[in-house]
């Protein structure tokens, strides 16, 4: 993917014109951002433990999700 302005892009800066590997695309692999885990509410976390194979998803508090669910996406 050619770079249409400077970007900094998987810790590498790229300029305008530059090709940045796909493998350093901008979107996350997992759909979810370190931030984006920080700002959902527990019932969201509940929920997304569930889909990501966390067992018992709902009997966990939302801080102990959030610090599951980071390290489980590796994030």
């Amino acid at each position: 993917m050619l770079a249409t302005h400077t970007i900094k892009c998987g810790g590498k800066w790229y300029n305008a014109g530059d090709n940045v590997p796909e493998s350093n695309s901008l979107a996350s692999p997992v759909g979810y951002t370190k931030a984006d885990i920080n700002r959902m509410r527990t019932a969201d976390l509940q929920k997304l433990g569930r889909e990501k194979g966390i067992e018992n998803a709902d009997s966990f508090s939302g801080a102990d999700l959030k610090k599951m669910l980071i390290d489980l996406m590796q994030l």
